[in-house]
């Protein structure tokens, strides 16, 4: 009987582990910038029906907020990120609520580049991190990292 244990507890982890790779996708429309002046840049997210992941500021600190990082690119500079306004969520037979992000969804990015910026295509690289779950159980975090295509005017 032990070693049926050996052979069912692999297939139920393998079974019970879901990936999360489908439940959150990014689009990034090709920004375009120009030399010297301030932009807006517009990262798309969409979140698989049934599940939600938490909202950029959360009110309890054990809970996984979703953030952006953007890593600095040379004459591009980051100056701000604006996360949406968060849905309420209510935890199942609590009288609580959690402010999460559903459905989809836009995370604004203001840069600014400097005026003798090469014009040509640039790429920032990012990631985003975040927790999805659906109303019964939280998944693990995950990243999903992806680039941001620039073209400087």
């Amino acid at each position: 009987m032990a070693y049926l244990w050996i052979f069912i507890l692999p297939i139920q982890l393998f079974w019970g582990h879901q990936t999360v790779s489908d439940i959150v996708k990014v689009k990034v429309p090709e920004a375009i910038v120009y030399a010297g002046k301030r932009s807006l840049i517009k990262v798309e997210l969409e979140v698989k029906n049934g599940y939600h992941i938490q909202a950029n500021k959360t009110k309890d600190e054990f809970i996984i907020p979703t953030t952006l990082e953007i890593k600095t690119y040379e004459g591009i500079r980051v100056e701000r990120t604006v996360f949406p306004p968060a849905n309420k969520f209510q935890l199942e037979g609590t009288n609580t609520y959690l402010d999460v992000y559903d459905g989809v969804f836009s995370i604004i990015i203001t840069v600014q580049t400097n005026r003798n910026i090469q014009r040509q295509r640039h790429v920032l690289q990012a990631k985003l991190n975040y927790q999805a779950c659906d109303n019964q159980r939280c998944l693990m975090p995950k990243t999903i990292e992806f680039s941001i295509q620039v073209e400087v005017k």
